[in-house]
């Protein structure tokens, strides 16, 4: 079995493991909770979300398209710098907007995302180098004991909101932290650069690719919880806990093609004789064809799948659901081919990409959450991401063949002859000798 293949398969053990763990623990958090109360933990675990990208600093992409172990070496204490300078930054500025805006004490919990961001560098050095099944043991674990303290919190009386979302901030730090002494055991080289001239250098290289891509993973971010932070402003908390009930669910599967895109990445870079081209051709179209059943299967399973795990009090989220699984084969799509940006170095023009995303996106749930409350959300979520998808990179030369990659894709999802050739190519696989 070749590294990918082996990588491939420990990240997607892992999230049908932690899915199956946190579908468990999320159905018991939110029958506890409830809609109201839920939808204060949706609004929580929103703005930890932000905070965790928003400090991330868009080092993750530039240290995974490395093209060997030695550049990592070399750049792995100024990545660091660069990390704990930003996090320091935004720690600081988080603070003073907590105070001076009077939140509640429990969103001090959001200061955590900053603290555990600087190690974080630490499981980005698994991820370059392939060896996810040390980061599988690490982050499987921590889900687990966190959802089975979840479920404990839930079983030991009321009034336990704050102890939950504790066990949400936590879980980064403590995952970080066990990569740290991972990385001891895994014999990491560091490469220390003593001439400050050379530092400087590696550091303006990296901040001026990780720029963009911190700008760009912002923007999807905030892309992704438009739709939660319209709905909290718009329809109220009652809305976002029948909106996050639904998106719960749905938000394990909506993470696999960002932890294939995590393994894929370094693979490709460093690839000398590989036709990147084709061979994201190919990743897009097996995208499609395996999350289209899928997300076919469970959209029309809503009726009876949410009132079974979450209850009567989310029959509302019924519609949600249904929307949201139709829309994991595009969001697919738009997750595998951000690769292409990073691969051909082109960082800038996907902010173009994004910001036009969360754009549209702003606009279509201003217009249907008025008019259509969680289920007009769910809609424009389709409509937004599509567009992001297939129609904004024609826009720009730079792009357009990345656009057209897709459309072919499209096309040969039509053909008999695509079928075909997978099932021989399948066959080869599992009978060869």
């Amino acid at each position: 079995m070749s590294n990918l293949v082996k990588n491939i398969f420990y990240l997607v053990t892992e999230k049908f493991a932690t899915t199956f763990i946190l579908l468990l623990s999320n159905v018991i958090v939110i029958r506890y909770l409830g809609v109201e109360d839920f939808g204060k933990l949706a609004i929580f675990q929103l703005y930890y979300l932000l905070a965790v990208t928003v400090s991330e600093f868009g080092i993750r992409r530039v240290y995974s398209s490395l093209k060997s172990p030695s550049r990592e070496a070399l750049i792995f204490n100024q990545a660091f710098n660069i990390k704990l300078a930003s996090s320091l930054f935004f720690f600081i500025v988080a603070f003073l907007y907590l105070y001076i805006s009077n939140y509640d004490i429990k969103f001090y919990a959001l200061l955590l995302a900053f603290v555990a961001s600087p190690f974080e560098i630490f499981t980005y050095h698994f991820e370059a180098n392939l060896k996810n099944a040390t980061l599988v043991k690490i982050r499987v674990t921590v889900s687990l004991l966190m959802a089975l303290l979840r479920i404990l919190l839930c079983f030991t009386g009321e009034n336990n909101l704050i102890y939950i979302m504790l066990t949400y901030a936590f879980s980064n730090l403590i995952i970080n932290l066990l990569c740290v002494f991972a990385t001891r055991k895994h014999k990491m080289k560091i490469t220390r650069v003593r001439s400050r001239l050379y530092r400087s250098v590696i550091r303006k290289h990296l901040f001026s690719r990780s720029l963009f891509f911190w700008i760009s993973v912002v923007i999807v971010q905030l892309n992704m919880r438009t739709d939660q932070f319209m709905l909290s402003l718009l329809a109220g908390t009652a809305s976002v806990g029948i909106y996050a009930g639904a998106y719960k669910l749905v938000e394990q599967l909506l993470t696999i093609p960002s932890l294939l895109a995590g393994v894929f990445l370094p693979y490709i870079s460093k690839s000398q004789s590989l036709d990147k081209e084709k061979y994201l051709e190919n990743l897009y179209l097996y995208g499609l064809l395996a999350s289209i059943p899928i997300s076919l299967l469970l959209a029309f399973s809503a009726p009876w799948l949410i009132p079974f795990l979450l209850g009567k009090e989310f029959s509302a989220s019924v519609p949600v659901f249904a929307v949201l699984m139709l829309s994991l084969p595009v969001l697919v799509i738009v997750n595998l081919s951000g690769l292409y940006y990073s691969i051909f170095k082109l960082e800038r023009f996907a902010i173009i990409r994004n910001a036009f995303g969360l754009l549209l996106s702003i606009c279509l749930n201003y217009l249907f959450i008025k008019n259509y409350g969680a289920t007009g959300a769910a809609v424009s979520v389709i409509i937004s991401y599509s567009c992001v998808a297939f129609i904004i990179e024609w826009v720009t030369p730079q792009t357009r063949k990345n656009a057209n990659i897709k459309l072919k894709v499209l096309i040969d999802l039509l053909k008999l002859n695509t079928y075909q050739e997978l099932i021989v190519n399948v066959k080869a696989k599992l009978f060869k000798k």
